[in-house]
């Protein structure tokens, strides 16, 4: 499955768990069998081998979903990952459409509790990001915000960017024309200036105050999400737009065109809403995961026993 080309695996357990005879977790049993062959303590080994591009499928994480809606992700190094905003939206997807959804809401289990996906339409989830904070100083950053956007030379030529932090952290360029900033010397000046952080490089272009294009490559487990909502926080800041906005993810071929982004959006996966609300300062992402394809992967012989 994939959000903006941010590609998951998502492995659905209940055929191993209806093996197994049960189709309940195995809640607080971290090293239980979900079925045969499969441990929940080779999640991340397993994450592993399916992720990697060279010898598994390849994927930027894997999804584990039990029948309960108990669900773990995983980086390609095996790690546990929380939140992972993207692929939550790739999983309200698919327990959507396999009948997982309690009328307006799905809940998931977490390893940190509970987590509910609000359901506005067929294939329209609502996930709450939290409060946006300043990446260089960790301040909160509220709706009435003031000077976010900071200033920067590359090259001779001026370039605003915020640097703030929602799940991810994320610097936004704004820059006047889009011709004078690539995408590739735009991460290379970001990488320079934190060397030590992960940071999800974007640059944005205003269309209409309520329309932003993003060119930005997804990799981590929320880039997408935190990509859509520090643009919104970025234009709000800059007084480029208001609470929402509607984000569109640049594809390739496209040329950065909205007409040409959204022909080629066939299933709703390369657009995110985006929303601050003023009052709670809680910021929300609508969209939906889509799917890429669906097969069978052998993993006998390739998990360690223990």
């Amino acid at each position: 499955m994939q959000l903006a080309g941010n590609g998951f695996l998502l492995v659905d357990l209940t055929a191993l768990e209806a093996k197994r005879g049960d189709t309940k977790s195995e809640e607080g049993k971290p090293n239980g069998p979900v079925g045969p062959g499969l441990q929940i303590s080779q999640f991340g080994e397993a994450a592993r081998i399916l992720c990697n591009r060279k010898y598994g499928i390849g994927a930027n994480g894997t999804i584990f979903l039990s029948a309960d809606n108990t669900i773990r992700m995983f980086s390609p190094r095996g790690k546990p990952v929380y939140p992972a905003d993207d692929a939550m939206l790739c999983a309200a997807r698919f327990a959507f459409d396999s009948g997982r959804a309690a009328s307006s809401v799905i809940e998931f289990n977490t390893i940190r509790g509970p987590l509910h996906v609000d359901v506005l339409g067929a294939h329209q989830f609502r996930l709450s990001l939290g409060s946006p904070f300043s990446l260089l100083n960790g301040a909160l950053i509220g709706p009435d915000c003031g000077k976010l956007v900071e200033t920067i030379k590359h090259e001779d030529i001026e370039i605003s960017c915020s640097a703030v932090h929602i799940r991810q952290d994320v610097v936004t360029a704004f820059p006047r024309s889009l011709g004078t900033l690539d995408y590739s010397g735009f991460a290379k000046l970001v990488k320079r200036a934190f060397p030590e952080k992960r940071i999800i490089p974007v640059i944005a272009q205003s269309i209409t105050r309520d329309t932003v294009i993003l060119k930005v490559r997804p990799r981590h487990e929320s880039a997408a999400c935190a990509s859509a909502a520090a643009a919104l926080v970025t234009a709000v800041c800059s007084g480029l737009s208001g609470y929402e906005i509607l984000v569109l993810f640049e594809t390739p071929g496209s040329d950065g065109q909205p007409n040409a982004i959204v022909a080629r959006d066939r299933d709703n996966t390369n657009k995110l809403a985006a929303r601050w609300e003023p009052k709670e300062n809680e910021l929300y992402v609508i969209g939906s995961g889509g799917y890429v394809f669906e097969g069978k992967f052998d993993l006998h012989g390739m998990l360690s026993t223990e």
